[in-house]
């Protein structure tokens, strides 16, 4: 049986004095939350299982709180919907959950005036079978490495993201460009959000990155696959990168979750086979 091995990790940084980010792995098949021996391989049976990683902005404002709600409403609502028929039926329900996280924050902000402002963005990806569901807000990313090639699969909602999308700016240009801190989307902040969701054909050794900005704005994405490379076990792996975060001066509190797939009923990928995604924006 098909069946991935995952693990997450999150470290407050060097800089910044509380945590603000917060992330989930639950198996939707049993219901549990956390990330106990037992729990860090699970089957990719047709409920399937949850990761998600959240980074709280707000500061004064609580994005803790903000991300935390993430974690709790987004679990909540897609555990009681799964099963889920299909990728699109999947990606139906993720996208309720996603509203409903928006407006619980936006709720939580009006009955407490000090949280005015809060908001999260949100990288989820739902695992249950051969496809991989990806949604999407924010600046926090997912990506695939395949072979000794890592793929990054969602967009940054931010001005430096959508420049570089639009080819207007190259990667290495993002690090020193004056608005690449400013987000376009996340949670919490707009009556109405616009998700864009991700699915990716997985094939055997496949391995999923999710993380918050505080890996990708000190580490390269050459730094971080050097370190996927040298650290299969997903446990030692989120701990490198963590700490590679951190040597580099840990400007952000950083969090990373790491998901290793395998076994029969995934395909092995064809030769150099590159990362198949069809992405689906939704209109906000």
């Amino acid at each position: 049986m098909a069946q991935l091995e995952v693990f997450a990790r999150t470290e407050v940084g060097c800089v910044r004095k509380r945590n603000e980010d917060h992330f989930v792995v639950q198996n939707l098949q049993t219901g549990e939350r956390g990330l106990l021996p037992h729990q860090r391989v699970q089957p990719l049976t047709s409920r399937g299982t949850l990761i998600a990683v959240c980074d709280g902005m707000g500061g004064a404002a609580a994005g803790d709180v903000a991300s935390a709600l993430a974690v709790d409403v987004l679990s909540a609502v897609i555990h009681s919907k799964a099963p889920f028929a299909s990728t699109a039926a999947a990606q139906e329900v993720m996208q309720e959950a996603i509203t409903a996280v928006n407006d619980k924050i936006r709720a939580a902000a009006v009955e407490d005036p000090a949280r005015h402002g809060m908001g999260t963005t949100l990288t989820a990806a739902l695992a249950f079978g051969p496809e991989l569901l990806i949604g999407h807000v924010g600046d926090s990313r997912a990506y695939i490495r395949r072979g000794r090639s890592l793929t990054q699969i969602t967009t940054d909602h931010s001005v430096v993201g959508q420049l570089i999308a639009a080819g207007r700016l190259r990667p290495d240009q993002a690090r020193d460009y004056e608005h690449r801190n400013v987000l376009l989307q996340a949670l919490g902040v707009q009556p109405r959000v616009g998700p864009e969701f991700d699915v990716v054909q997985l094939r055997a050794g496949d391995v999923l990155l999710l993380c918050s900005d505080g890996l990708t704005g000190p580490v390269t994405d050459e730094q971080i696959l050097g370190l996927m490379l040298r650290y299969e076990d997903p446990l030692r792996c989120c701990r490198a990168l963590t700490e590679a975060a951190c040597a580099a001066g840990g400007p952000d509190n950083v969090t990373v979750a790491i998901a290793r797939f395998s076994g029969e009923g995934l395909e092995l990928p064809h030769g150099r086979e590159e990362v198949a995604v069809h992405r689906v924006q939704v209109a906000v």
